[in-house]
């Protein structure tokens, strides 16, 4: 598979002020959305879950928490932390209870050796939150990556394009099997605001179509093609 350019990414995030963007409605909603859904999930007291790619985020989350990021400064706050790749966990194995790996962290990542170093560091019934930017999304209709299993693509970020690779749903969900992962619950966003996206270009003006989430995710024409696709998984 294509290598994305690592040390171009870390540049991006190290200089940026926060990974989700203020202004941006478009990210801010991904954020919320994602957030919502973490908040959801119950976490034993003892929990010990890994944050890779958490760009210093915590998503409300008390529970003991390892972050792992690419660029230092964005986790060097934190009591625990390393700097690395999701691809490449400088981590022993079996040591989390839970992951969390969200923000369309794999999306920067090949996504086999990301899932299969996400496997490795989790325990036996551990809990993995995926959360990924799937190629179905209408926003990539007019792309030549739409509906395919894995392909490059130049995605708007921070006001200019930037290469990251978006993946089918059935891509992902046959890596995770791969890795011993049972896919316990599925959400879905970004659906007409990715389809007023790809031909307005306007992140802003695309985030009023949100409110169609809800209904879309009833539409059996509409429903699989999120933007944004969330997995919970439990490894087997």
């Amino acid at each position: 598979m294509e290598q994305l350019d690592i040390n171009k990414i870390r540049s991006l995030y190290e200089n940026v002020n926060d990974v989700w963007p203020t202004n941006d409605l478009w990210h801010q909603y991904s954020k919320k959305e994602i957030e919502k859904y973490i908040n959801k999930q119950s976490f034993s007291s003892d929990a010990y879950i890994l944050n890779a790619g958490s760009g210093g985020n915590t998503y409300g989350i008390s529970n003991k928490m390892h972050h792992v990021d690419i660029a230092e400064n964005k986790i060097d706050r934190y009591p625990e932390y390393s700097v690395s790749s999701v691809e490449s966990l400088s981590l022993p194995s079996n040591i989390f209870t839970d992951v969390l790996c969200v923000g369309s962290v794999i999306n920067y990542c090949d996504a086999l050796a990301a899932i299969a170093e996400l496997s490795r560091v989790i325990k036996q019934k551990g809990k993995l939150i995926l959360e990924f930017e799937s190629s179905w999304g209408f926003e990539h209709i007019r792309s030549k990556g739409f509906m395919k299993s894995a392909t490059l693509v130049d995605l708007s970020y921070f006001g200019g394009l930037h290469k990251q690779w978006i993946y089918s749903p059935k891509y992902i969900e046959k890596i995770l099997k791969q890795f011993n992962f049972i896919i316990t619950h599925v959400y879905r966003f970004h659906y007409i605001s990715g389809l007023h996206y790809s031909k307005y270009q306007d992140e802003n003006a695309a985030y009023a179509y949100t409110r169609f989430d809800g209904i879309c995710r009833f539409i059996p024409q509409v429903k699989l093609h999120s933007n944004n696709v969330i997995f919970t998984c439990q490894k087997s």
